[in-house]
């Protein structure tokens, strides 16, 4: 080896070591011994002894699932979403050649379970855990793609509010920490479509609904660094019933806080967590509040389908939507998820958890439409469904296709795996005994919120969402068959969104175009991509619960939380949170000899 010659060493020099855990959830700092000609320092900061857990909850499909070994544990995983363009073509090669009887089997809800294994990737400026924590916490369980860097941005900014200078101490806040103090941006930013964006903070997030917004304080900013808030996550099974998720939730809440309760953990937990979901799981989270309030603090809610998507009908008739004939990654995604209503029925008849996407009663009426169009002309067919203070479940998740033309769900794609049969039953009796426990948890839930509830939701005419759904059709129908249209039979119908009906010795062609695209932010049709505005903006009917609402552009739903603005107004409102917390000198101050033990265990480890 060469030599090299002496190079002074910076007598600040300071390198941060990561912090891991024992098996007791206690700090421990590894280093080495180093030459003395070598002599940075190494740099262990320890969290505050008092500790808040934030729990993060995520979509639907957000989940890793994977078979049950009572099922069959060789399967490959059932569901795990791809990360990374060679994962995507993987999974975009497997589902091509997958069948609907392969695909029911492969994901009905009792054939599944949570899968912890996925991927992790931790950034070289995460210090607070590691990989073995990570996973301990349940980051595997969650769909990396889409919520590794809020679980990343999470984890660094609740513990880490001040960045550090060259030797190690405080220097300055944060940027979105002083953002929360100041709830100023700064000037000349400008949106992607060029225009200039407010610095009022309150504005860019257009807040709609909730109390006043004030800045966080100075003794507020100090308040956050009385606690400790490790990241935690909790995925679900999000075929089965969003009831069966909440209690997970539930049950995934009381062990965090019984793992730091623990008399051989070193910290102290104020007794609640805090939960920030995203999507479908704002309706886990919602659940999990009534059963178990007094341990949440309070929840911070993204893009949640308060009173679902009309999208979720369309999908029965005519798989997942695209952009376009030209749309290459609406289509690889389409497969992967269902081209057509072969491929999503099959799974999504048999599955409470996807139905209770479907709009609830609190959902605005008349979202399905029957319409001729013919140049400028709109002609209404038939009076649109759900009547107003109708119940959708009657007027059309139970009405068959084989019944009504515009019926939501095909009998004979319900089960081509023949997994009723086992039961002595039939497909229709898998549909209703899924769509029945769909109906009840709607009913449970209503629009009921946990006490102190913040929300962003998606408002946005780029990102273009079924606000409602429209049967269309060209042709013209004689004066005879327009009263009996609602209760016509079709002659034939497509798995992709066609029926075609007789109409003497005619035939009448039904179609579900794509939605048009929304002239403004509060059309119909905006939203988030897959949220239509109409149901986000429910939370604003949340009464006193309802701290804040934020009707937000800029961001598609599925990767919303990478959005710089959601995330500044997620770690703000969890700021606000964390002011109903406990005076730290209101908690115990000692616990047991946990404290000594684990600090001498650290040295001891680290030397």
């Amino acid at each position: 080896m060469a030599d090299f010659p002496d190079v002074p060493v910076h007598p600040q020099a300071t390198r941060r070591l990561v912090m891991r855990f024992d098996k007791n959830g206690n700090p421990v700092f590894d280093s080495v011994l180093s030459p003395e000609s070598f002599a940075p320092r190494a740099l262990c900061i320890l969290p505050k002894r008092h500790v808040i857990p934030v729990i993060f909850v995520p979509g639907i499909m957000g989940s890793n699932l994977r078979a049950t070994a009572k099922y069959d544990a060789n399967q490959p995983p059932a569901w795990r979403p791809p990360n990374g363009t060679a994962a995507g073509l993987g999974e975009w090669f497997y589902r091509l050649r997958q069948d609907a009887t392969a695909r029911q089997k492969q994901l009905t809800p009792e054939h599944c379970e949570v899968d912890p294994t996925g991927p992790i990737e931790l950034s070289d400026s995460t210090y607070t855990l590691d990989e073995r924590e990570a996973r301990r916490r349940g980051w595997g369980e969650l769909h990396w793609d889409s919520y590794g860097e809020i679980l990343l941005t999470l984890e660094k900014v609740l513990n880490d509010q001040y960045e550090s200078s060259p030797d190690g101490h405080p220097s300055r806040l944060m940027p979105v920490w002083e953002l929360a103090k100041t709830l100023k941006y700064p000037a000349g930013q400008k949106d992607r479509d060029g225009n200039p964006l407010p610095t009022d903070a309150i504005k860019r997030w257009n807040k709609v609904a909730g109390g006043d917004c004030p800045p966080l304080t100075d003794d507020e900013i100090a308040r956050l660094d009385d606690y400790y808030y490790p990241v935690w996550a909790c995925g679900y099974n999000w075929l089965e019933s969003n009831a069966d998720s909440a209690k997970r939730l539930v049950q995934r809440i009381q062990d965090v806080l019984k793992h730091y309760s623990h008399p051989d953990c070193q910290f102290i937990p104020e007794g609640r967590v805090i939960l920030v979901t995203h999507s479908m799981g704002g309706l886990v989270a919602r659940r999990a509040a009534q059963l178990a309030e007094k341990d949440i603090l309070g929840v911070v809610h993204g893009v949640q389908p308060v009173g679902g998507a009309p999208v979720v009908y369309r999908r029965f008739r005519a798989g997942t939507e695209t952009k376009g004939p030209f749309d290459a990654l609406g289509a690889f995604a389409a497969k992967v998820l269902g081209w057509s209503a072969a491929d999503i029925t099959c799974v999504m008849a048999n599955s409470p958890g996807p139905l209770e996407l479907l709009p609830t009663k609190h959902y605005p009426a008349g979202w399905l439409r029957f319409e001729r169009h013919s140049g400028k002309l709109r002609e209404t067919l038939m009076p649109p469904l759900p009547t107003s203070g109708g119940d959708p479940y009657k007027e059309i998740y139970s009405v068959r296709v084989q019944d009504k033309w515009w019926g939501m769900v095909d009998e004979t794609l319900i089960d081509p795996a023949g997994l009723a049969i086992s039961d002595g039953k039939n497909g229709l009796d898998r549909y209703s005994k899924a769509i029945t426990a769909a109906n009840k948890f709607h009913q449970n839930i209503g629009l009921s919120f946990h006490p102190y509830t913040y929300s962003y939701y998606g408002a946005d005419k780029g990102e273009v969402s079924y606000g409602a759904v429209h049967w269309i059709s060209n042709d013209v129908l004689s004066e005879e068959m327009k009263p009996n249209l609602i209760s016509c039979s079709a002659k034939s119908w497509t798995h992709l969104g066609e029926s075609v009906l007789a109409d003497g010795g005619k035939e009448i062609k039904m179609v579900l175009p794509r939605a048009s695209k929304p002239e403004s932010n509060v059309s119909e049709n905006a939203g988030d991509g897959t949220v239509p505005r109409a149901s986000g903006g429910l939370l604003t009917q949340g009464g006193e619960a309802i701290k804040a609402v934020f009707e937000m552009n800029g961001f598609d739903h599925q990767f919303s939380y990478k959005d710089p603005t959601a995330q500044s107004a997620v770690t703000y409102s969890i700021g606000r949170l964390v002011q109903l917390a406990k005076s730290i000198k209101d908690l115990p101050q000692s616990k047991g000899g946990a404290w000594s033990e684990s600090s001498s265990s650290c040295l001891q480890e680290s030397a």
